[in-house]
Formats: structure tokens, C-alpha cells, sequence
């Protein structure tokens, strides 16, 4: 006969002796494993089989499955793991409990040093004694009370009382090993402590009956407030905040009860998405929710512009501006245009719906310009504003435009592993021409695909060093051949000119991220169309020596970047990443992030004992999760990490490189049958999930990239030969002047 309790719910079940000494035995193992590390991936792998086994023999409550109850497992290791390291995001929490029980262990001592029982003479019953005590930076305790039927359960640092106490206790100062551990009876007993946790657990409050509807459509300009309830099981008071985007309002309410409560907003505009974010909180727990709703039409609307707003490229032969303009009550409208820097202007009256063209001319290259549309229908009106910025002059002659100087730049096409298009060349190079006849600022660098006149190489530079000519730089070469060698021309020595880079368009659409780790302090700006930029934290070093340039490094203790949330990167769940990568230590003490976008849902490359592991999760056992069998990184040396996913449900879809060597893997599990889209933000060093980071790197990170695409094995290796060797992958001619 087992009896299997699952949050308190227990069902009993007669299975064989065998199945019941197998269980045991997995148990046993289970013990072992969570006591040496709850997050690893032995111990999950152990929770799932002991789950799966006790499904199978109907060992399992009502209707609970053992994917369910893995994933709320792994939600819990997961908070362990994030108290045990800090408790980050927690509160200091203070727990009480009368005429309890309790056991407490850790690092550091108890007072008194040995509690043994004492008994009264004759009649031998257990003396009380009036109190111990405990201190620890880093310990575990768990009361409960005898009557009340309630408890806590305190991690991290932490100190504590009981009054009253009959048990055992013990300390041990035995260098380097300082620790305590007592269990027993108490009249009256209290921690406070990093971390809490009461029994029964506290119930999160609920946000409900949210107006106007989330997602709703139509609403009218004159709604003056968004109206919620929230409820909480416990009957804890709550307080809550409230935000808009765009703001139109919003407000805040300290330890309410149960209720409907409203916030005042003002000034909504015609067509307009708001979304508004409440966020509710019993004092333990933090619920927070988004809403969205969209303005009904009343106001003209401008739509279909051309140029797109935002748009960066557009040709300075571009010679007019144009939009469609509708009334929802299809009144007649009366508009006026206007430009800055001023290239033209229009206006019309008592137009009905359609496409309004206004002439534009004078347009310069590489210059932003900003025009302003303002409509009426009589009562309602709109007024939109746009921007554009005009690209560089693509075919030409530089030097009939100024340039005084070009070299010839060829790649050796036996570095080149396959035929590929618009790949991204790094040119790392000290040049003395460049020192003394290009601009300080490196403005004047241009690439061009031949010579004379030809079509320029869209670039950008990562560093340009004036005293000494160093260029750090990546180019967007049209074609690489793997049979012959490929040319283009850098030029130089134009004072006149202006910054001649173009940053997103060395980076094709297919690139989410690119991080170069250049950035001396601050934000670290993505070098791609979408601009995910990152934000450091924890003391991130920002300017260490790396593999390309300059770098960051992590302590493997609190520091890493974080890029938001950006669903992007798993476009259709097929993906790559790479990074180079310098490991003070290889995870010998726990994992070490490189990339993690990891959570409930998500995925990581982490290093662990010198093994390079993926981890392609979305809740309880299904998930991918490979590492390299073979290869061993040690510290102290640079290696080029990367993988690419190409959406399948089973490992075979992951391919592992380690300096672009495809890694035979040995797989743990092997089963993904949906989307690993989450909504944990992306970092670099630390895992992605949002409530509490861990498994930190202890190490260097240099020129990382994400791709919403498989890259394959040839543009990889391709790119380890060009970034591990610059110099031999390409030779730079001599200096030509111009005629």
C-alpha cells in the first residue's frame, strides 16, 4: 500500500513489492542529487522519471498529470536556487510560531554549542530549556505548529529564537566547515530571514472585471476612467498602482479590501491603441497584469505614408510625400503639410477620402527630415507627425567626390568555407596611412565594391583608434566566393565628408541582436534594424581587453545584461546564437550563463563542468536539453560558442559548434512539441528569468549575436576563420591616390 500526498491531497494505491522497492530506490538517488544541487539536471531528470512512474501506476491524485506537477516542481527548484543565491527580488521576511516544532541547519553557530536533553531527577521528564538561539548568513528552517497547524519555512541569511525548547543541537568549528543544526520542541519560536515562505502558502490576489474589455475596440473618447476589481483568497488587504501608455492617467491605493476600484483618465485621442498596467500586491506576493484598448474613430485618420515614418534609406531623389486620408463619417476635410528642413509644403480643402500627393525637392543625402500633417473635418482634428532620413549616394566615383586615397582589400578565398551573400567582414587592422590622413573620428572611411565608379559596401565601425590607426570594422561584402579571391576598396582622406557608416545595413534582417561589447560604460547599444539594447547591472566590467576589441566581464556572482523581452528571436522557433567566450571558471561550482532567455518558457546556452549545454524549455518535461559530449573548455582560453535550432520537437534539430566544430551531444531529454516563445527578458551572464537571475557567469563575453534564422556550418566557420585571424584572412594593397 502507498500513500502519495501532492499538495496535501493524498490517494492510495496498491502496486507490486517490486514497484514499490524501484520507487524507494529512485527517492534515495532523488535525495542525494537535490541535497548536492536542487536545479540540476540530474535532479529534474530524477523528479520526472518518479512522476511518470507514479502516473503509470496510478500512484497520482484525481486528475493531476506528471507534467503538471514537474513544471510546478521546477518552479520551485527554481525559487530555491534564487534564495539559496540571494534571494533576489525577496523581502526580508519575519516568521512566529507557538507550541511548534522545529529544525533548523546551516552555515554558522547556534548558542547554546551542544543541546542535549536533561530530565528531572526521579521522575525523568524532559527540562525545557529557557531559550536557544541561531545566526547563520546562509542556513534553512522549518517550524510548524503543533496546533495551529500553520508554518513557515525561512532560507538564506537569517537569525532566530525559541523560548522554552526541549531537542538536540549541535555546532562544529572544524575549519573550514563552521556549521550548526538542531531540531526540536519550543513553547514559542521566530526567524527572520532572507526569505519566507508560510504554510498554508499565501494565495496571490486576482485582478478581475477590468473596463473597458481588454482588447477592446470602439471606445469612446469621452471614457473618463478604467475600472478593475481585485480579491484576495486570504482576505489580505492589498495595494495597487496603475499606468497607461500613452499617458492618459493613472493612480494608486494603498491596503484596500476587496473591491471595484477606478482610476481617472483624460484626454484620449481618435483611433489610438492605450494599454494600462495594474499592478496588485498583498504584501507577499506581486500580481501584475496588461490590458489594451483602442479608441473608436471619429477624428480624421492619416494612414499608408510614404516614406514610412522611420524610415532611414530613403533616396535623395525621393521627389514627393503622400497619404491616405479617410473621415469614419466620411465628412468633407481640410489639411495643410508641412517639412523641416523645409523641402516643400501643401494643403487642400473640402476633400473626401483618398491619397493626397505633395511635391518635395533639394532633398540631401544622409539628412533626417521631419514633416507634419494637421486635418479637419470641421469639429474633430488630427494632427500626425513623421520623420525620415534620406541614405548615402550608393554608385559613384569617391574620388570625383572628394576622396583622396583608396587600398585594395582582398580575402583569401581559402578562408572562405562556402559561397555566401551579404556577410558581415571584421577588418581589424593598424594602418599608418589611415593614421595620418583620415579623419580623427574615422567619418571619412569608405568601402566600395571595385574601383572608380562602383556601388558602395554598407559598414560599421567598432573602433577607430586616430593615435595609432587601428580599425575595428565590419563590412557587408555583397558575395564571398569559395574558389576565388574577393576585392573591394577601402578609401580614405576626405575632410569635407561626414560619417559615411550604416550600421543596420551590415546586419541582415534575419539578425536580432548584435552585441559587440564595445561600449566603454552604460548602455550597450544593438548594432541591427531592432535596436535591442542592453542594460548592465551588478558592476558588469565594460572595458576589458576581448577577443575583438574591447569586451565585458562578469564576476559570477551578481553581474549581467539584459536586453527586455524580445519575442523576435525565436520568429517560427528557428534561431541561432553564438559568442565568444573567456572562462575564468567553467562551472565546476554551478552553471555559468552565456545567453539565457529562460524560464517557464525559453532557452540557454550554459556551461557546466566544462560541457557547453542547450536547454530549449517550455514547462515540465518537454523540453530539448544536449550537451557536448567530447569537448572539455578550460579557463583561460577563448573559445567561439554558438547553435542553431531549426524548430524541430526532438534534439536532432540542435546543432552544437564549438570554435565552428559541429559537437557530438549527448542528449538528456528529448521531447518539445510546442513554442518556447516566453516573456522572460534576454541576458547575457545571468539566466532570463525576470523574478530572480542565476547560474552568473565567471568570465569574459565578446561579440555576441542572435539570428531568427539557422545559419549554416559554412557562414559559421566562415565567421571563426575571419574573427579568430583577421589578418590572415585578408591582405590590404598598397596606397593608390586619387587623379
Amino acid at each position: 500500500m502507498i500513500t502519495c500526498y501532492v499538495n496535501g491531497i493524498p490517494h492510495t494505491q496498491t502496486i507490486s513489492f517490486e514497484s514499490g522497492l524501484y520507487l524507494k530506490e529512485l527517492f534515495s538517488t532523488l535525495a542525494i542529487a537535490n541535497a548536492h544541487d536542487p536545479c540540476s539536471a540530474e535532479t529534474q531528470f530524477l523528479q520526472q522519471q518518479i512522476l511518470t512512474y507514479a502516473e503509470q501506476h496510478g500512484l497520482l491524485p484525481g486528475e493531476m498529470s506528471a507534467d503538471v506537477l514537474l513544471a510546478q516542481l521546477n518552479k520551485k527548484s527554481q525559487d530555491f536556487a534564487a534564495k539559496n543565491a540571494g534571494g533576489v527580488g525577496y523581502p526580508l521576511g519575519v516568521g512566529r510560531e507557538m507550541f511548534c516544532n522545529f529544525v533548523s541547519t546551516g552555515e554558522g553557530a547556534a548558542f547554546p554549542i551542544i543541546i542535549l536533553p536533561r530530565f528531572i531527577p526521579f521522575i525523568m521528564a524532559p527540562i525545557p530549556r529557557l531559550f536557544v538561539g541561531w545566526k547563520t548568513p546562509l542556513g534553512v528552517t522549518s517550524c510548524g505548529g503543533l496546533l495551529s497547524r500553520t508554518g513557515f519555512y525561512a532560507v538564506g541569511e537569517q537569525q532566530g529564537l525559541a523560548l522554552g525548547f526541549w531537542g538536540i543541537g549541535f555546532s562544529i568549528f572544524l575549519p573550514p566547515v563552521m556549521a550548526y543544526g538542531m531540531f526540536g520542541y519550543a513553547l514559542f519560536a521566530k526567524a527572520s530571514a532572507q526569505y519566507m515562505e508560510f504554510y498554508p502558502p499565501n494565495h496571490p490576489p486576482e485582478i478581475t472585471a477590468v473596463y473597458p474589455l481588454d482588447g477592446a475596440a470602439y471606445v469612446p473618447l469621452s471614457t473618463s476612467e478604467l475600472r478593475f476589481s481585485i480579491s484576495d483568497y486570504d482576505s489580505d488587504l492589498m495595494s495597487y498602482s496603475v499606468t497607461t501608455y500613452p499617458d492618459v492617467g493613472g493612480g494608486n491605493g494603498n491596503m484596500k479590501p476587496d473591491g471595484t476600484f477606478t482610476v481617472p483618465v483624460s484626454g484620449l485621442k481618435s483611433s489610438t491603441e492605450y494599454t494600462w498596467h495594474v499592478s496588485v500586491s498583498d504584501g507577499m506576493d506581486t500580481v501584475e497584469k496588461e490590458f489594451t484598448f483602442t479608441t473608436e474613430a471619429i477624428a480624421p485618420i492619416v494612414s499608408e505614408v510614404i516614406p514610412m515614418n522611420g524610415d532611414r534609406y530613403v533616396p535623395e531623389t525621393q521627389n514627393y510625400l503622400s497619404f491616405h486620408l479617410r473621415d469614419p463619417q466620411n465628412d468633407l476635410m481640410s489639411y495643410t503639410v508641412e517639412t523641416s528642413p523645409f523641402i516643400g509644403s501643401g494643403g487642400g480643402s473640402d476633400v473626401s477620402e483618398g491619397d493626397i500627393t505633395i511635391p518635395i525637392s533639394g532633398l540631401a543625402v544622409m539628412t533626417e527630415y521631419q514633416w507634419f500633417v494637421n486635418v479637419t473635418d470641421g469639429e474633430n482634428p488630427t494632427s500626425e507627425a513623421f520623420w525620415f532620413r534620406t541614405g548615402p549616394l550608393m554608385v559613384f566615383d569617391p574620388f570625383a567626390e572628394g576622396w583622396m586615397y583608396r587600398k585594395m582589400m582582398t580575402i583569401d578565398h581559402t578562408m572562405v568555407a562556402g559561397d555566401l551573400e551579404h556577410f558581415p567582414v571584421l577588418l581589424d587592422m593598424t594602418d599608418a596611412d589611415l593614421r595620418e590622413k583620415a579623419q580623427d573620428d574615422g567619418d571619412d572611411i569608405l568601402f566600395m565594391n571595385g574601383a572608380g565608379v562602383a556601388t558602395r559596401l554598407y559598414h560599421e565601425i567598432e573602433e577607430y583608434d586616430e593615435s595609432s590607426g587601428r580599425l575595428i570594422a565590419w563590412v557587408n561584402v555583397s558575395s564571398l566566393s569559395s574558389t576565388v579571391d574577393t576585392s573591394f576598396y577601402l578609401y580614405y582622406g576626405n575632410t569635407d565628408s561626414s560619417d559615411q557608416q550604416c550600421p543596420d545595413k551590415v546586419w541582415d534582417s534575419d539578425f536580432m541582436l548584435v552585441q559587440h561589447f564595445n561600449e566603454r560604460t552604460g548602455t550597450l547599444f544593438d548594432s541591427t534594424m531592432y535596436s535591442n539594447d542592453g542594460v548592465p547591472y551588478g558592476g558588469v566590467a565594460q572595458d576589458v581587453a576581448g577577443k575583438i576589441g574591447n569586451a565585458d566581464g562578469f564576476d559570477g556572482s551578481d553581474d549581467y545584461i539584459t536586453h527586455g523581452n524580445v519575442c523576435a528571436f525565436e520568429r517560427a522557433n528557428h534561431f541561432g546564437a553564438s559568442a565568444w567566450i573567456y572562462l575564468d571558471d567553467v562551472g565546476s561550482a554551478g552553471e555559468r550563463t552565456v545567453i539565457g532567455k529562460y524560464y517557464f518558457k525559453g532557452w540557454i546556452l550554459i556551461t557546466y563542468e566544462g560541457h557547453l549545454y542547450v536547454n530549449l524549455y517550455n514547462a515540465g518535461a518537454n523540453r530539448i536539453l544536449v550537451y557536448t559530449t567530447d569537448v572539455v573548455l578550460t579557463p583561460g582560453t577563448w573559445y567561439h560558442v554558438a547553435f542553431t535550432y531549426d524548430g524541430s520537437s526532438t534534439a536532432s534539430g540542435v546543432i552544437i559548434y564549438v570554435n565552428a566544430a559541429i559537437q557530438v551531444k549527448t542528449v538528456i531529454t528529448d521531447s518539445l512539441s510546442s513554442s518556447i516563445v516566453g516573456t522572460e527578458p534576454l541576458c547575457f551572464g545571468a539566466s532570463g528569468d525576470s523574478s530572480a537571475k542565476r547560474w552568473y557567469m565567471d568570465g569574459i563575453i565578446d561579440e555576441a549575436r542572435i539570428s531568427s534564422c539557422t545559419r549554416s556550418a559554412a557562414w559559421i566557420l566562415t565567421e571563426y576563420h575571419n574573427q579568430e585571424d583577421p589578418s590572415g584572412f585578408f591582405n590590404v594593397g598598397v596606397e593608390e591616390p586619387g587623379p
